[in-house]
């Protein structure tokens, strides 16, 4: 069983990253959506309370990002190309909205953002895998 297991090794990393981008992608086509529909509270946020500089195009850009970097990671087409502007926007997250909530997601604390960015480094280092448009059009993982 063990060497069954373990003899497939490469078999469940691919598999582990498809699983990997499609949680993460998904996740974050679920954040563009919402910023959509809620517009208007979003550019309230953006300028009154987290006071980001051109509050309309920061908006406008974190909402193409997550949409579009969502949609590329399910694919897994140009996956670690689109997991750096992921990775920067969860870091602004993480700067701008929940380092002063302590840890916990239900606080709006930082594990959130820690974990989509440990995830988005992994599929940087990793590339899709197997099961991606990558390594079908780019020849590469």
């Amino acid at each position: 069983m063990n060497k069954l297991l373990f003899s497939q090794k490469k078999i469940f990393e691919d598999l582990a990253l498809l699983l990997l981008r499609f949680f993460i992608g998904g996740t974050f086509i679920v954040y563009a959506v919402k910023k959509v529909q809620n517009f208007d509270n979003y550019i309230v946020l953006f300028s009154d309370k987290l006071d980001l500089p051109f509050p309309l195009l920061n908006l406008y850009l974190v909402t193409l990002v997550e949409g579009l970097g969502g949609l590329l990671l399910i694919l897994g087409l140009l996956t670690r190309f689109i997991s750096i502007p992921l990775i920067i926007t969860m870091a602004v997250a993480f700067f701008t909205v929940n380092i002063n909530n302590g840890f916990a997601a239900s606080g709006f604390g930082v594990e959130v953002p820690l974990a989509y960015i440990s995830i988005l480094f992994v599929l940087f280092s990793n590339g899709a895998g197997k099961f991606s448009l990558d390594k079908s059009f780019l020849k590469a993982s």
